[in-house]
């Protein structure tokens, strides 16, 4: 017996038994198929009031042969059949098959006019005079395929290169009523359809491209039947939600074609596509698209929104450097960086992270267009770092005010991470006050805190390279600022440098005893006058004024 088709194990599990109607009941004495259609050998039994018997031949002709092997498909293929409604099974009276006698009596004179489930006979010592015993022989068409999600690409050629992967170049095909369809080249097949198709080919979620390499030639289409092809096909949101419609006729211009392909090792670390070097203040940043290999294809991430907010810095540290930054999609750079993008890339979408290092939970293939046009491209600006000098925590850029025995300094908190590049906050309401006075606390003020307007023309901005953070905050028993927990940011305004956070930290002003005889280089402030300390240098205030009187007059 062969076994090749899908459903033959169903077959032996479901006739190791009897398949039972009411009165007639199926015994399996052979099965083969070629993968079209299954040939399957039937001896037959009835039960009359409670008793079982073998049937007879005389009386059985075909058309009551073909109710048996439409009742046995049904019972036996059911979800084939209420699936493909369209695929009848057909039945024959057959010697073809040896039978045996299987109880001790018999049933003749068979009458199925009434229907299959209500068939009547009579007793029989056995067959001998009747024709011998019954055997039917059902054709069962066997569909090639089960759902309308299902497709893949017929009769594929495999090209070899010099990578060491391969391009797999066929026709896509759909499945409509049992039999797998030919899609029309006027279809639009987009990424997420290509991925369906290479899914299902090659077993592997890799990407593709619509046409065969340069020198492939595609044979036609190996079909079952060749009169009918589709001419709209489609995955709408995701690659496991595909169909096509079924339509008798030809394609105009031909059928698609569709490349699978594995040009790359599967790799977590990225690269940066069409980077570009930039020096700011003697650091090297490099500007590109991350890049990295999934499923023997490129894949990136698009920039949609869905994304987690730090993932700019993880990437940059997965390319190998220290820091890094989102920069905006929707520049010429993004497109200059786009261009030479090589065929087949899969984006992705949903790109969580659990923590630093892991950012590739839940991710999901995009499905908005823009994506794969380079609209929506990730541009990551990486640098080796910015060296961090002198204080681990300062205000950059900051003012100092005595003002009534009280020094207050207002800045730009910055903290240094790793010695190789500085943080800094997002002014956007989500960090804790008391995260914020302990920022105060930390560089020796006392544990309050003030939050200030940004005014970049007395602040200033951070260091370019540095990186935000948003919804500061510090446990109770925290010893240092590496014990407080933050979110990362990629807000394109703090990367613009607009909504830096001022910080206002205050103490005790220092004492300072005037000498008995003032010199040029150590004057008392008046009592009520104001100094200010703009990074170490300080100005009176009072002496400003004095010139300024001298000035005018």
């Amino acid at each position: 017996m062969k076994y090749s088709d899908p459903l033959s194990i169903l077959v032996l599990l479901l006739l190791s038994g009897f398949a039972n109607s009411q009165n007639i009941q199926f015994i399996y004495i052979h099965y083969e198929t070629d993968n079209i259609t299954a040939t399957v050998g039937l001896q037959l039994e009835a039960t009359y009031s409670s008793t079982t018997g073998d049937v007879c031949a005389n009386g059985i002709d075909d058309s009551i042969a073909n109710l048996v092997c439409q009742d046995f498909y049904n019972e036996v293929y059911g979800t084939v059949s209420s699936a493909f409604p369209a695929l009848q099974a057909t039945g024959t009276v057959t010697t073809d098959y040896p039978t045996s006698m299987m109880n001790p009596i018999a049933f003749g004179d068979i009458d199925c006019s009434a229907g299959i489930d209500a068939c009547t006979g009579r007793p029989k010592a056995n067959c001998n005079s009747d024709g011998g015993l019954l055997a039917v022989k059902c054709i069962i068409p066997v569909p090639e395929c089960y759902h309308p999600s299902q497709v893949m690409l017929n009769n594929p050629i495999n090209t070899s290169i010099p990578s060491g992967g391969y391009y797999l170049t066929g026709h896509p095909v759909t499945c409509n009523n049992g039999n797998f369809t030919p899609i029309c080249s006027s279809v639009n097949i987009g990424p997420i359809e290509r991925l369906a198709f290479c899914a299902y080919t090659t077993g592997v979620l890799n990407g593709g491209f619509n046409g065969a390499p340069s020198g492939v030639t595609v044979p036609p289409p190996t079909l079952r039947f060749n009169n009918t092809v589709s001419n709209q096909f489609s995955c709408p949101g995701s690659y496991l939600n595909c169909s096509g419609n079924s339509v008798m006729g030809s394609c105009p211009n031909g059928y698609a074609i569709v490349t699978c392909q594995k040009v790359c090792a599967d790799s977590d670390n990225s690269t940066l596509f069409n980077n570009q070097t930039t020096v700011v203040d003697g650091i090297n940043y490099h500007i590109g698209i991350p890049q990295f290999c999934a499923g023997g294809t490129y894949a990136r991430v698009c920039n949609d929104g869905t994304n987690y907010p730090g993932y700019g810095l993880i990437f940059c540290r997965g390319a190998g450097f220290a820091f890094g930054d989102l920069l905006p999609s929707n520049s010429s750079l993004a497109q200059t960086l786009y261009s030479g993008s090589p065929q087949g890339i899969i984006y992705l979408s949903n790109f969580t992270c659990s923590g630093d290092e892991n950012c590739d939970e839940n991710s999901s293939f995009a499905t908005n267009p823009q994506c794969y046009t380079g609209q929506l491209e990730t541009i990551l600006r990486c640098s080796p770092g910015i060296p961090c000098n002198g204080s681990k925590l300062y205000l950059h850029n900051n003012m100092t005010r005595i003002v009534n025995g009280r020094e207050i300094v207002s800045g730009i908190p910055l903290y240094c991470v790793d010695g190789a590049f500085y943080a800094s906050l997002r002014n956007d309401g989500s960090h804790t006050q008391a995260g914020l006075n302990y920022l105060c606390q930390s560089m020796g003020f006392d544990n309050t805190s003030v939050t200030l307007p940004h005014d970049s023309s007395v602040y200033g901005t951070a260091p370019v390279g540095t990186a935000y953070y948003s919804s500061f905050s510090c446990p109770p028993n925290a010893n240092t600022v590496d014990d407080c927990d933050a979110l990362s940011s990629n807000n394109q305004q703090c990367l613009a440098g607009t909504m830096d956070l001022v910080l206002q930290c205050s103490r005790a002003a220092p004492i300072v005893t005037p000498s008995a005889t003032p010199s040029a280089t150590c004057r008392p402030t008046p009592s009520g006058s104001t100094s200010v300390l703009a990074n170490g240098v300080t100005v009176s205030v009072l002496v400003a004024l004095i010139l300024a009187v001298l000035l005018l007059s």
